[in-house]
């Protein structure tokens, strides 16, 4: 629980000091894409793999569902906007359900690791602390004009929720993976749909930057 009030007092940070650092606005979004895509394939996935013990190839299944859900979710909500501007509110609305769900699977991720390392997890979960913040700083332009204060909220407190729904899940493997491959199948859609930058947007040597940092540290505790 610790650790997940210290993710969320980075996060404040970084948006105090997002203005402050407006014009890296581009670097850190384009970084802090690079750090998720990290986290999502060597944090995340290794655990919707580990979920195959208890739920077999089910597992991917619920994957799928969950990408599919949000998939159909948005086009329903985009297809019936009746202006451009009730459009781009629905567009920041679903970025934001996506760092939601980023937060929640994070919490859920720290339960597992304190359950199985104990103390030592506190080592494995530096990393996130760093991400929180450059991920923070650099999506605050996603909340700007949102009026949904109950899901910014929400959002703010979800590694929280995330960390005690996994301490409540644990026991049960079978509906702990469960739900954490559905809300993976949601980060999935959004991650790659609305967070990596596209076209000419974005500065790849920092998505690179943060990719490789992701992968040394994964390699650095592998060997430890």
């Amino acid at each position: 629980m610790f650790a997940s009030l210290i993710i969320i007092l980075i996060h404040f940070i970084g948006k105090l000091l997002a203005e402050k650092i407006e014009k890296f606005h581009v670097e850190l979004l384009s970084f802090g894409a690079g750090l998720m895509i990290g986290t999502f394939f060597l944090e995340i996935m290794p655990h919707i793999t580990i979920g195959t013990n208890y739920l077999g190839k089910f597992i991917y299944i619920y994957l799928l569902i969950g990408f599919i859900i949000i998939h159909l979710l948005e086009k329903f909500v985009f297809q019936h906007a009746t202006s451009e501007i009730e459009l781009a509110k629905d567009v920041v609305l679903f970025e934001e359900v996506g760092l939601t769900a980023y937060g929640l699977v994070i919490g859920v991720i720290i339960a597992v690791f304190f359950e199985a390392y104990g103390n030592l997890a506190f080592l494995m979960i530096i990393p996130l602390f760093f991400r929180a913040f450059a991920i923070s700083a650099s999506t605050d332009h996603i909340v700007e004009g949102i009026k949904n204060k109950f899901i910014t909220t929400f959002q703010f407190f979800a590694p929280i929720i995330g960390t005690l729904s996994g301490l409540f899940l644990i026991p049960n493997k079978v509906f702990l993976f469960s739900i954490l491959s559905v809300v993976t199948g949601f980060i999935l859609y959004v991650v790659v749909r609305d967070f990596i930058p596209i076209g000419k947007g974005g500065k790849p040597i920092y998505f690179l930057a943060g990719t490789i940092i992701t992968i040394a540290i994964t390699l650095f505790f592998e060997s430890n």
